[in-house]
């Protein structure tokens, strides 16, 4: 916002200078992001007398003014004379550079001597509004003043940068309320009183409000016998130092009255206004209206507008319609000065590309309480400016009257908040210069009684910052923070998520990430069963569309997707891994209860693993490689006590899936996607893929590493083939192995799984190669047959394995 220092001073005693004032509001809170002179440029144009005005004797269309600058007597050649003598005009001496670049110098015209210009508003570079030809001052200046002390262009301007919340200052007199509290100068804001006819509004006009909602208050006075005139030039020229080009003394006394109140307000030709009935209500579907700039609308139902019987007349806080603008012929003005809900507003001027001062001031809250003073100010301007009749009364519609908000303050947690040590009367001196009204109630304690104009203050902690600030936040004192200081460093959880994703990739993983909202759709292509907990989601209420509709409470079908839009684009070959969180409603003890969120590793791979070339074939993923890249993430995280027990799962292969333990604990599955799922995600080669709770891996994993010293004495290496039953699980039988060989067993693998001729229906024939080191000495082949004797016979005992010959 644009504040002009002049123009301030009229609602406030200031004795400081425009850097000064500017100093003092940046540093309690209401930035000012410049201060400027305006500087016209003007050197050398001075008031001048028309003492007379002559025709030029060598042509027709000029004329010779002799004008008087103080200190000489000045003929000038003029082209035109839209003055009369003892008119003041601007006048440039030879010698004056005038903004445009023009250097004046004396000159010789059809024989006669020019000693100087008389200028136009354009020549001194100012949009003043005024009959065409040379600007003729309007007030009585002194003979030879330079012409921008005379029209007052040495003014300041200001520019603040208001946070939202201080719509109270998008107008003078509410600065002036800061200023006032900041430098301790008394207000002005004694105005003329409104003199008014004795006819009586109520029986020129009324006013139905049928949105209360968005218009709370609703405010009009009639002016009658106006005339339309250019404004007087100071009123001009302070409309122009804050921005505002000047159009007729009507428009003008509206933006005048906004500038200086914060309030906006909007003349009607009262005579075009049907049966004198203003009607403030929402647009009809498919109404359409022209505004001021001769645009046709169409609005919308949820748009407020203000209307007459006949249709909306104009937008309400936005825009004014054409059908009842100010014209040439306007006579009467009904003057409206209402208050709307800032959202309405602020909707309406975005959907319809429409955004103005008045617009600013509505979106950001203008007090209800002040739409009458705005009023009844205009009414006395427009009377002043136009010549008008006031007629009696006001027309002021507040179906729900606000008032003041009382917020309960505490001077003791006010000092501990700020660190100063204040008295409760200093407090009360800044709330009072505030203009809020204080009393004081049991302990000391205050209660304050904020103005409508102030919307910002609602809480105690809103009262101590006005303290703060007011008081000046340059008296805090300057203190170092303190309190403990801890070294940063990551969580043992982000730790463990690095890890993991660390050996992923180093696997020859891709981390994908997706979105958390899916298509309910994707649980029924998952051919998860009716009673799958999975099915169990969150919904949204306002979903962007039905592809995400529900909040995922697995990350199989995300997965899924992802290697079907990367199939789309010639990709076969693929190995992705997803580490995020799925959703799970938990217990809905109130409408407002949040769901699980739980941490969930998902992997899919598909295609080949290994490209074929000279030296290798090509190796496609399988379930083995999966479970080997599970098992190297196990180890990774220290976690060694986990077993693989085959499942069926609808999502997976009936016969390639396992569920994943930890003790006794379930981690997660992995397996072969069925081939119905994969069809329905449009797949042609097998996926294979693995879902694992990383909460569940975290709380098992395990930090700390252990050193092992390198073995001191040789190993002996013992192979067996044992034929067991198909259901027997062979990490049944490793653990069997390390159970009976005691500590000499040093380790085991599985080598070789055989079913064929030689072997009986429903048994197979697995091979292992056992490892056997002694920590204290070298091992002799009768100890090592000892032990691995041991092993057979417990095998045989437990498993009814006997040995393959």
């Amino acid at each position: 916002m644009l504040v002009s220092y002049e123009w301030l001073k009229d609602y406030v005693e200031i004795d400081l200078s425009p850097e000064e004032l500017a100093e003092k509001l940046t540093m309690t809170g209401i930035e000012v992001e410049s201060v400027r002179q305006l500087d016209p440029g003007l050197k050398g144009v001075v008031v001048g007398k028309v003492l007379s005005v002559n025709k030029h004797p060598e042509a027709d269309k000029l004329y010779v003014v002799q004008v008087d600058v103080k200190d000489e007597i000045l003929d000038i050649v003029v082209g035109i004379a839209n003055y009369e003598t003892g008119d003041l005009v601007p006048v440039a001496k030879p010698g004056a550079v005038l903004p445009n670049g023009m250097k004046i110098k004396k000159t010789k015209l059809r024989g006669v001597n020019s000693n100087g210009m008389l200028c136009s508003s354009e020549e001194l570079g100012l949009e003043l509004c005024h009959e065409y030809g040379i600007l003729v001052l309007d007030e009585v200046h002194p003979v030879g003043q330079e012409i921008a002390d005379a029209l007052g262009l040495r003014d300041w301007v200001l520019e603040l940068g208001l946070t939202p919340n201080r719509s109270d200052c998008l107008g003078l007199i509410g600065l002036a309320y800061e200023v006032s509290a900041i430098t301790g100068a008394p207000l002005k804001l004694d105005f003329p009183e409104v003199k008014e006819d004795e006819e009586d509004i109520v029986e020129m006009a009324q006013v139905r409000i049928i949105d209360e909602e968005l218009c709370p208050r609703y405010s009009a006075k009639i002016i009658k016998n106006i005339k339309i005139q250019p404004s007087p030039l100071w009123y001009q020229r302070r409309l122009l130092s804050v921005g505002i080009r000047p159009i007729n003394n009507i428009v003008d006394v509206t933006n005048y009255v906004m500038w200086e109140s914060g309030q906006p307000l909007h003349a009607f030709d009262y005579d075009r206004v049907k049966d004198s009935t203003v009607i403030i209500r929402r647009a009809y579907k498919d109404e359409k209206l022209i505004t001021l700039d001769e645009q046709e609308r169409c609005l919308e139902e949820d748009m407020l507008v203000i209307a007459d019987p006949s249709g909306a007349v104009a937008l309400a806080g936005v825009m004014g319609g054409l059908s009842t603008e100010i014209t040439e012929k306007t006579r009467d003005v009904l003057l409206e000065s209402a208050n709307f809900e800032p959202t309405t507003i602020r909707k309406t001027s975005r959907d319809l590309g429409l955004r103005s001062e008045a617009s600013l001031r509505f979106e950001r809250w203008v007090d209800p309480n002040g739409t009458v003073d705005a009023a009844n100010r205009a009414a006395q301007l427009l009377a002043r400016l136009a010549n008008g009749q006031v007629v009696k009364g006001t027309l002021d519609e507040y179906p729900a009257v606000k008032g003041k908000t009382s917020v309960h303050f505490r001077p003791d947690k006010a000092r501990k908040i700020i660190g100063l040590n204040l008295a409760d009367s200093e407090m009360k001196s800044i709330f009072n210069k505030l203009g809020f009204s204080v009393s004081e109630v049991n302990d000391n304690n205050f209660k304050v009684q904020i103005p409508t104009r102030r919307p910002d203050i609602t809480r105690e902690e809103d009262l101590v910052e006005e303290v703060a600030r007011i008081y000046g936040y340059e008296h805090i004192e300057t203190t170092l923070p303190r309190g403990t200081i801890t070294q940063g460093r990551k969580t043992r959880e982000q730790k463990l998520v690095d890890m993991t994703k660390e050996l992923l990739i180093a696997c020859g993983l891709y981390e994908v990430i997706t979105y958390s909202f899916v298509s309910s759709r994707i649980l029924n292509d998952l051919k998860l069963e009716v009673n799958d907990y999975l099915r169990n989601v969150v919904n949204i209420y306002n979903p962007i569309s039905e592809e995400q509709s529900v909040m995922r409470t697995t990350l199989l079908g995300n997965l899924l997707n992802v290697l079907k839009y990367n199939v789309n684009r010639n990709i076969y070959s693929q190995r992705i891994f997803e580490l995020g969180n799925v959703f799970l409603p938990g217990e809905k003890s109130s409408a407002y209860s949040l769901p699980e969120e739980r941490e969930t590793l998902t992997m899919a791979l598909m295609g080949i693993w290994e490209e074929k070339n000279w030296q290798h074939k090509q190796n496609p993923v399988d379930f083995y490689y999966l479970k080997g890249i599970i098992e190297a993430l196990l180890g990774r995280l220290g976690i060694v006590d986990y077993k693989f027990y085959p499942v069926k799962y609808p999502s997976f292969h009936p016969a390639r899936a396992a569920e994943i333990f930890i003790g006794e604990e379930k981690v997660g599955i992995l397996g072969e996607v069925h081939a119905d799922v994969v069809s329905r995600f449009d797949l042609q080669e097998r996926v294979y893929m693995a879902e694992l709770n990383f909460k569940t891996l975290s709380r098992h994993a395990k930090m700390l590493i252990n050193f092992k010293p390198l073995p001191r004495f040789p190993a002996v290496l013992r192979d067996i083939a044992v034929m067991v039953k198909e259901d027997v699980l062979s990490h049944d039988i490793s653990r069997e192995i390390f159970n009976a060989g005691g500590e000499l067993v040093e380790n085991e693998t599985l080598f070789d799984m055989y079913q064929g001729e030689q072997i009986s229906t429903g048994y197979r024939s697995l091979a292992y190669s056992i490892v056997y080191r002694s920590k204290q000495k070298t091992l002799t082949d009768e100890e090592v047959n000892e032990v691995h004797q041991r092993i057979i016979k417990s095998l045989e005992e437990e498993f009814g394995a006997g040995l393959r010959e």
